[in-house]
């Protein structure tokens, strides 16, 4: 659902099954950053 707002729509990385926090935290980031873009416009 947050992805939805980027270039790449997709789930977020799941930690619990991938073990990569990094990449969670990119996607976190990602959308975050995208949805406030989106607020702003």
């Amino acid at each position: 659902l947050l992805m939805a707002h980027t270039d790449h729509p997709r789930e977020v990385a799941d930690p619990w099954f991938t073990g990569d926090f990094e990449a969670t935290w990119q996607d976190i980031l990602e959308g975050c950053t995208a949805l406030l873009e989106e607020l702003r416009s």
